[in-house]
């Protein structure tokens, strides 16, 4: 049987990336995303509001699902957060076992663990989610979870670490930003150093993971059906080793950098929740004067600088995630050491003009 296969929030960070990524292993594929979001190239594309248009159409004659979309934002409200992540993810599962698709892949996130209490962590750890996003995230994944035990949907479940990336817009991407302003506008830089670690992961490497895991031919049904995946990289970095590669590649100077101790980025943690209103007024801050750098640049409006306090959470343990189930299955990580990685997402940002040249 000819092979089509759906993957919603296409034209999202992740999605163009899982697009492609099937079709280099010759699935058909039909993209879809929110009416008026840019679709990347597929076999078809179809623009659907997932939380409320009828789904059967887009899953008409569709063998596999890779359910992308989500939001993925620490500062967004936990009522949008469990409307993108729970209720949307339960009417494409609804959907896709109407259809009878032969696999469906839903990304989730490591996130549903909260902060690790050991590292490296394994897909059979408790999950412990903590902050309104990890809370969704793993209602998400209970949600298809019952879905596919009471229907016997094909279930496997992808939890990627931290994405980064080309067209990614947020997480390392704000940082990014964020130290491109200071080194932009000459102000200085207040270098944070932590030493905390963690394994993250390049969005190639993810669209890889889930392009095998939806395909029958490379792997069999007994050794990914009703199981998780974590999708990470192969070296865990401390988050001082992530800023300096960035302020680096500006070329900004080492200068008594700020020692944040996990007890630490736990009082910043609270002082941000306390102090929201002055939280707001300094991302509000950033953002004026990146648009202003924008304008003087010639810059794309493709990222904004931006502080969310719930990131303190990466500060607090090391989020170290084993990878030897989906390594088990064949796959390998094309960009193992984030570091690398990053230089040559922060160039690509350069040549997109998405950031400044240094």
């Amino acid at each position: 049987m000819t092979r089509l296969v759906v993957v919603d929030g296409a034209g999202g960070f992740l999605g163009r990336h899982v697009v492609r990524a099937l079709r280099d292993r010759g699935m058909r594929v039909r993209a879809t995303d929110r009416p008026g979001v840019a679709l990347p190239d597929a076999d078809a594309r179809v623009h659907v509001d997932l939380s409320c248009d009828p789904l059967e159409p887009l899953f008409a004659g569709a063998t596999h699902v890779v359910h992308v979309a989500g939001l993925f934002d620490l500062a967004a409200r936990e009522d949008a957060l469990r409307r993108a992540n729970v209720a949307v993810a339960r009417r494409v599962a609804d959907a896709a076992v109407i259809a009878r698709v032969r696999r469906f892949v839903h990304v989730s996130s490591v996130t549903v663990y909260g902060r690790p209490r050991v590292a490296p962590v394994r897909e059979d750890a408790r999950r412990r989610p903590e902050s309104a996003y990890e809370r969704s995230k793993h209602a998400g994944e209970d949600a298809v979870g019952a879905i596919a035990r009471a229907s016997g949907l094909p279930l496997v479940i992808a939890r990627p670490s931290g994405i980064y990336g080309p067209h990614g817009r947020y997480g390392l991407a704000a940082m990014a930003s964020t130290i491109a302003l200071a080194a932009a506008s000459g102000r200085g830089h207040r270098s944070l150093r932590s030493e905390t670690r963690m394994t993250h992961v390049h969005v190639e490497d993810v669209a890889s993971a889930c392009a095998l895991l939806c395909d029958e031919r490379a792997t069999r049904d007994e050794d990914v059906l009703d199981r998780a995946f974590h999708v990470a990289d192969a070296t865990p970095v401390t988050w001082s080793d992530v800023a300096r590669t960035i302020e680096r590649f500006y070329g900004l100077e080492e200068r008594a950098p700020v020692r944040v101790t996990p007890l630490r980025a736990r009082a910043m943690q609270i002082a941000g929740r306390l102090a929201s209103a002055r939280l707001a007024r300094t991302n509000a801050s950033l953002a004026r004067r990146w648009e202003a750098l924008v304008g003087e640049r010639g810059l794309e409006h493709a990222l904004t600088p931006r502080i969310d306090v719930d990131a303190y959470d990466y500060w607090r343990a090391d989020h170290v995630y084993d990878t030897s189930a989906l390594r088990g299955l064949g796959w390998s990580p094309r960009w193992p050491d984030a570091r690398e990685g990053l230089r040559a997402t922060l160039e690509w940002y350069v040549r997109e003009r998405w950031l400044p040249a240094p």
